[in-house]
Order: structure tokens, then C-alpha cells, then sequence
């Protein structure tokens, strides 16, 4: 016989528009098990929902697209939830734009793009461990973007932009996975999307780049592993792992996502029972799922030793219990609390830096603290799971963001404890489980009662009264509020420094003939610190910005006959090389000159206390006679020796030198033809004032 089938536990029928009973729909599956094969003689019901009043044997089909403004704002009304999700993501897609053309690449960005630059697509540049961070995933897109647009900020964030579209995207799949479409899952998405915590990390490129898929991969694989548990289809936790596997290609913190996932399962998604039943259920209904993810964890792990073992980046514990208490407790006090409520509305950037740490007034994080507590005391009192929810959310924080960073950054720098707790990107995707967090304690869950809280009161939506919408309402307003002051406060007070130098170089490159000799050196430390070393120096991060086919000539020491030395200025113009330091200078032209009669000649140079240590290079300008050329004149400064092979005609001989010293002596046996000395200067190289190209903006 036929069988009324529902939809997700309604009844078999729909209500018409004035709530009339439409046929029911029929199960044509059942029927064809029930009575065998269908013959012609056998006319069943349309499967399509039939509305209208009308008389049986006239049947009206649905309308079809809204035809005016009417229609179209009944469109709307129905649709209401998912326009306002989209709009609110929309929104802060905009403000993050925004917030992302403020800022340039810097630092470590560069360092990772130069590195993908000048390798192949290998597994050895995908398993290169960085600053303790093992991401593939960002070596992947540093590759495609040096190739395509290297240095384009405009690239760099447009896809860090479309990542965070889609984390925004996935965290309101998952809402509404566990909430349904309904207006409660506003909520917690404005608490994510409107969350400044993120900021600092967008503002850092490389930092966005491997945070982002983090978020990604925990709403994505937390939405696949709900499905599975409800269903029970294991497609669904197959997609998790993928997620899973997503995740841990950008950022090994992943790693943690199948502990959220139990955690989560275990406090809300099976049946009502004790903590401790709750856990066995968990852990044995679902082992399937588990053994997946392990399997998934298992291969990485696998790859994450064999790069660590390769890497003299090796992870320690901190040598002292003071400094990570204190660490712990500030990155919850100065930077997760006050950003929970928009902070921390005020930052700490020194002059002329990209970017800074979070100075929340003690009062304000005080006052926070206090708002926070009170509304978890609220949330416990009035749901009985609330206390799982909150210990998720604190766990997560101790695990992923607190530990990392004790075994990282502070066994290294454990004088820096204070300053690393003021880091708001530590704590970025505490803001991602803070949603989920409080989507599961405030509002029943979308799936099989089995998985709900069964007690009348725990049941009822907690935001259900007016008094509470409004409270509710009043919450977002003040995050929002607070998050746009933060944000614009980090935007006023960071500069950027990388842009102007990248964009000056650039185009000084563009001018420069082949053949032309520049001076390496490091970049100006605020586009990369001096801790990078050799990966600082201009010729890596500068000599990739030269046209095809041009060849460019770069130094760090320059010896012999040079014509024309260039270097770059702080500024990323392109300057004429000077010597700032002691000079000594011919008496008159053709006075000083060295010749076949004459072998040996002292210049004197003034004495300049203090500049000893800081001599590296000796110029020599002189004229030779063609008949001179190919000659040796042995050069003696402060014991050192060198030779410079004489050029025909005016030329700049270079020499490297260290130490002071009165004079500089130049001998030779000339078989024909003069050598004529003109000057010595000694001392260290200096951006010629006046000579830099392009020419200084007006």
C-alpha cells in the first residue's frame, strides 16, 4: 500500500495558505515493495506539494517566480534568515577589504616568498620548517603568487580575502547544521564575523594565510562529523577527515580539530547521561570515525617528524613556570576576554611599524572579565549542559593557542612573556569555537532529540523572551561597536613601510641597464628583521624584481675596478654608492703618479678617532696611461695587503679593509706608462645624498 511520507519529523501533509490541509505526498518506494510492479491501471498522487482551494478534480501547481514587488517582498520575508547571514558576511567581507588594503606584505612574508621563488614545486620546499611552523599549504600559494604576481598585495590579499569568505561561509553552514535556519544562528555568526581578535593575523600575510584554512577546516569537519553522528552515514565522516587533512596542509594546529570534534560529541551530540557514560558513547558508537581521523593524524605526524628532524628549529619546554603562567593568564586577561566584547580598543605600535600588540586599559580588561564571567554564571544556572560548552572553549585555549606558543615561541624568548601575550593572533580561532561554544549551549540543537537535553527548562531557548532578545541584540551592538573601534584604532596607528620600499625598488630596477654593480646589504629592519640573515639581504628580497632578461651585478663586497657603484637607501631608491669615513687627496692632477722611475708613494690620511671599527672598504681613484694598463699596485692599509690590476684612463678601485690607519702606501714596478693617484677614501658605504632613483616624490 502507498505510505505518506514526511520531511524531518513533520507530518505527511503541508498547510496550504489558509492553513488547509494539501494532499499528502506518497511513498512511491514503499508501494513499489508493498504491491509489486506498477501497472498503468495504478495512478498515484503528484510527489509535488499541490496548494490552493479548489475543488478536487482542479489542482493549481505552485507559482512560479515572483512577477512583482509584492511577491518579491514575500520572497524576502521567507527568505529573511539566509539574506540577513549573507548580508552580515557581506558586511564584514567589506570591512576586512578594507582593513586588508591598509597594510603590505612584511617580514616573514617575504622570506617565505623568496624562498618559494627560487625552488621548484618539490617536496622539499613543502616540508621546509619555518619559524616552527610546518604549512605546505602557504608554500603552495606563495609559489603560484611569486610566479604570477610577485609582490602584488593586490593578489596576496584577494585570496587571503577569499579565504576568509569562506571560513564566514562555513561557519554559517554549521550553524545552521546545529541550530537550523533560524534566527537564533545570527548570533553566534556576528559574534565570529564581527570578532577583531582575527585582525592582527590578517594584517601579517603569512600569518592570515595559515590561520584562515585553520578556522576552514574546524566549522567544515565539526559540520561532516555532526552530519555523520546523525545520520550514521560514514561518507560524512569521511569528509571530515578530508577537512581534517585540509587544515593540517596550512597550519599544524589542525592536529587538535578530532579532540573538538569528541569533545563536542561527547557534551552534546549523544543522549543525556553523566559525563563519564557520555564519553564511553561517544568513544565507542562512533570508533569508526576516530579510527579515520587518527589514521589522518597518523600521516601527518609521520611527515611532521621527518621535517622536524631535519630542521634546527627543535621545540622545547619553558625554562621557567613563572613565565608561562604569566604568559597563560595575560593572553586570556590582555587579549581573549576584552576581545570576546570588541577590544582591546586600544594598541601599543611603536613609530613607524606595521603592526602592534594589544593594550587593553586594565580597568576595561578588568570590567570584561567581569561581563564574561557573569554571563557564563548566567548560562550555567539556566542550562545544564553549559558547563561542557565553557570547558570546550577553555580547553581549546590551553591546547591549541597557550601550549604552542609555551614549547615555541617562549622557551626561546622567555624575557618576552608579557609582550607574547598581547599577541591577539595567538587566540584567533578561539573566536571560531567561541561561536560554536554558544551555539550549543543557548539554543537546542537541530538534530535527533536523542541528542538534545531532555529536561524541560535546560530545553528552552535562552534568548526566547523579549527581555533576552533585546539583551541579545544589545550584546552584537556593543561587539560590533567595540570591534570597529579596535580595528580602526590598529588601522590609524600602523604603517606601512613595506609598500613604498617595494614599490621604489621596483621601479629603480626597472631603469637600471645591464651590467650595472649594486651593493648587497639587508633590507631596513622594519621590512625584515635582521634575524633572517642572509635572507634579509637586498639582492634576495630586491633581485627578483628586476625585468626579464635584465642582468644586474650584485655585490657585498665590492673589489677591484668598479665604475658606477649603486645601493639601495632605506627608502628602496636607488643611490649612487659613497664612503663615508677619512680622505686623503692628491696635491694637484698628475702630481702623484707612479711610473717607471718612480715605484712608491705614502698618502696621508687625517686622523678620525673612533671610526676603526667601522671601516670595510678602501677607494681608490686614479688615471692611468693606456701603455699602464695590466700593471700590479700593491696597496698597504693598517696591514692590509691587495693588489689592483691597472685599467686604462679614470677608474675606482675597491679594496676591503678593516682598521685605521695614517696612511696608504701604493707600490709598483711600471714597465711603461704612468699610474696617477687622485684620492683614498676609507671608511664604509653610504647612500650618495641627492642621487637616488626614482626621484623623491614632491
Amino acid at each position: 500500500m502507498l505510505r505518506p511520507v514526511g520531511e524531518m519529523g513533520r507530518p505527511p501533509w503541508e498547510i496550504g495558505p489558509d492553513n488547509e490541509r494539501a494532499q499528502p505526498r506518497w511513498d512511491v518506494g514503499a508501494a513499489r515493495r508493498d504491491l509489486g510492479p506498477v501497472t498503468g491501471e495504478l495512478e498515484l498522487t503528484p510527489s509535488r506539494p499541490l496548494v490552493g482551494r479548489r475543488p478536487a478534480d482542479e489542482w493549481e501547481e505552485p507559482e512560479g517566480p515572483p512577477r512583482d514587488a509584492s511577491q518579491l517582498a514575500e520572497q524576502a520575508r521567507r527568505h529573511q534568515i539566509t539574506l540577513g547571514a549573507l548580508g552580515l558576511i557581506l558586511a564584514s567581507l567589506i570591512w576586512k577589504g578594507v582593513f586588508l588594503g591598509h597594510f603590505y606584505f612584511r617580514q616573514d612574508d617575504f622570506d617565505v616568498i623568496d624562498q618559494a621563488l627560487k625552488s621548484g614545486l618539490t617536496w622539499k620546499l613543502l616540508t621546509i620548517f619555518h619559524s616552527g611552523h610546518l604549512f605546505p599549504g602557504v608554500y603552495v600559494i606563495s609559489w603560484v603568487l611569486s610566479r604570477l604576481a610577485l609582490y602584488s598585495w593586490s593578489a596576496g590579499a584577494g585570496v587571503e580575502l577569499v579565504l576568509i569568505a569562506g571560513s564566514s561561509l562555513a561557519a554559517w553552514r554549521l550553524l545552521r547544521t546545529l541550530l537550523g535556519n533560524r534566527p537564533a544562528l545570527l548570533i553566534p555568526l556576528a559574534l565570529y564575523v564581527l570578532s577583531p581578535l582575527p585582525f592582527q593575523a590578517y594584517s601579517w600575510w603569512i600569518a592570515g594565510i595559515e590561520a584562515i584554512p585553520l578556522q576552514i577546516a574546524l566549522f567544515m569537519s565539526l559540520d561532516a562529523h555532526v552530519r555523520y553522528v546523525w545520520t550514521g552515514r560514514f561518507r560524512h565522516a569521511i569528509a571530515a577527515a578530508v577537512w581534517l587533512a585540509f587544515g593540517l596542509f596550512f597550519f599544524e594546529k589542525s592536529a587538535l580539530i578530532p579532540l573538538l570534534l569528541f569533545a563536542v560529541t561527547a557534551g552534546f551530540l549523544v543522549p543525556r547521561r553523566s559525563l563519564i557514560s557520555a564519553i564511553w558513547t561517544a568513544a565507542v558508537r562512533y570508533w569508526r570515525a576516530w579510527a579515520l581521523y587518527l589514521v589522518v593524524l597518523g600521516a601527518y605526524l609521520i611527515v611532521f617528524l621527518i621535517s622536524l628532524s631535519g630542521s634546527s628549529q627543535q621545540p622545547a619546554q619553558p625554562t621557567s613556570v613563572h613565565k608561562a603562567v604569566v604568559f597563560g593568564w595575560g593572553l586570556l586577561f590582555r587579549s581573549f576576554v576584552p576581545g570576546i566584547l570588541g577590544g582591546p580598543w586600544r594598541w601599543y605600535i611603536p613609530q613607524g611599524a606595521a603592526g602592534g600588540n594589544a593594550a587593553a586599559p586594565s580597568d576595561a580588561s578588568w570590567a570584561a572579565l567581569v561581563v564574561v564571567a557573569g554571563f557564563i554564571v548566567a548560562s550555567m544556572l539556566t542550562r545544564r549542559r553549559a558547563w561542557r560548552g565553557w570547558a570546550i572553549l577553555i580547553g581549546w585555549i590551553l591546547v591549541d593557542d597557550i601550549l604552542p606558543v609555551m614549547i615555541g615561541r617562549l622557551a626561546l624568548f622567555p624575557g618576552y612573556a608579557t609582550l607574547l601575550a598581547t599577541q591577539t593572533r595567538y587566540v584567533d580561532d578561539a573566536a571560531a569555537v567561541l561561536a560554536v561554544v554558544v551555539a550549543l549551549i543557548f539554543w537546542p540543537l537541530a538534530g535527533p532529540a536523542a541528542a538534545q537535553d531532555q529536561s524541560p527548562a535546560p530545553r528552552r531557548e535562552f534568548f526566547a523572551s523579549a527581555q533576552w532578545k533585546r539583551a541579545a541584540v544589545a550584546l552584537i551592538a556593543v561587539v560590533a561597536i567595540g570591534s570597529v573601534w579596535s580595528v580602526s584604532q590598529y588601522m590609524t596607528g600602523s604603517a606601512d613601510p613595506s609598500r613604498a620600499y617595494i614599490t621604489n625598488a621596483r621601479t629603480a630596477l626597472a631603469q637600471q641597464p645591464g651590467g650595472t654593480v649594486i651593493l648587497d646589504g639587508q633590507v631596513p629592519g622594519n621590512v625584515m628583521i635582521g634575524l633572517f640573515g642572509s635572507h634579509a639581504d637586498t639582492s634576495v628580497v630586491l633581485g627578483p624584481l628586476s625585468s626579464q632578461g635584465q642582468h644586474l651585478n650584485w655585490t657585498s663586497q665590492p673589489t677591484g675596478n668598479v665604475g658606477g657603484l649603486k645601493m639601495f637607501g632605506p627608502d628602496g631608491r636607488l643611490y649612487l654608492a659613497a664612503i663615508q669615513g677619512v680622505t686623503g687627496q692628491s696635491r694637484t692632477a698628475f702630481k702623484d703618479c707612479l711610473s717607471p722611475r718612480r715605484s712608491r708613494l705614502v698618502v696621508r690620511l687625517p686622523d678620525r678617532p673612533g671610526l676603526g671599527p667601522f671601516v670595510r672598504v678602501l677607494r681608490i681613484d686614479y688615471l692611468a696611461a693606456p701603455s699602464a694598463a695590466g700593471a700590479k699596485v700593491t696597496v698597504t692599509y693598517a696591514g692590509n695587503v691587495s693588489q689592483i690590476t691597472v685599467a686604462p684612463n679614470a677608474h675606482n678601485a675597491y679594496l676591503s679593509v678593516t682598521g685605521s690607519s695614517s696612511q696608504v702606501t701604493l707600490i709598483a714596478t711600471l714597465p711603461a706608462g704612468t699610474f696617477c693617484f687622485q684620492k683614498a677614501v676609507a671608511g664604509y658605504f653610504i647612500p650618495m645624498p641627492g642621487t637616488g632613483v626614482p626621484a623623491a616624490a614632491k
